[in-house]
Formats: structure tokens, sequence, C-alpha cells
């Protein structure tokens, strides 16, 4: 991965793209846009998540430098970002969901 910000903003675009599909056609409401912007983000943030701790569990001891000592909090600190970004990914997907459950009430 020669750019992993780049690659998350590429899949965290595809991604509010594809919700803003499903919102519009499996549940027939435009989302907003601080939920589109929240899904991009969270996936965007969940791919450099990834990459952070896969390169804090494969880089030798030189790559890392002074940091060396702290592969456990980087590793743990990643799992953070990408389970954020889980919970607000599948938070916005139910937040759609809620809407239109009440509308039909």
């Amino acid at each position: 991965m020669s750019n992993p910000n780049l690659v998350g903003l590429y899949i965290g675009t595809a991604a509010g793209a594809l919700f803003f599909i499903y919102s519009y056609f499996a549940c027939n409401k435009v989302p907003e846009l601080n939920q589109v912007a929240v899904v991009l983000l969270a996936w965007t943030g969940a791919v450099v998540g990834f990459h952070l701790g896969y390169i804090a569990l494969t880089a030798d001891d030189l790559t890392l430098g002074k940091l060396s000592d702290q592969r456990v909090a980087i590793v743990l600190g990643a799992l953070a970002v990408v389970w954020t970004a889980a919970e607000s990914f599948f938070a916005s997907i139910k937040a759609v969901k809620a809407q239109i459950e009440q509308s039909t009430q």
C-alpha cells in the first residue's frame, strides 16, 4: 500500500456513495450530509487504522525507532480507531433505518 491515506479516502468515498445508494433505493430516504460524511470518515479511518496496526506489528525495531517499545500501545490505538469507525458506520445505518420506521408509524 503505497499511500494508505489515499487508499482510505478512495474506500471511504466508495462506502459513502454505497451508503447513499442504499439509503435512497433500499430505504427510500435521502441521507443527511452528516451521515454520509460519518460513513466516509469512518471507512477512511478504518483503513488507516488497519495500516497503522499492520506497520506496528510487522516493522522491525530500527524502522520504528524510539517507538519500538510502544508496539502494544500503537496496536491498541489502531484497534480503537477501527472499532470506533465500525461503530460509527453501523450507527449511521441504524439511524437511516430508524428514520424510515418513524416515518411509517
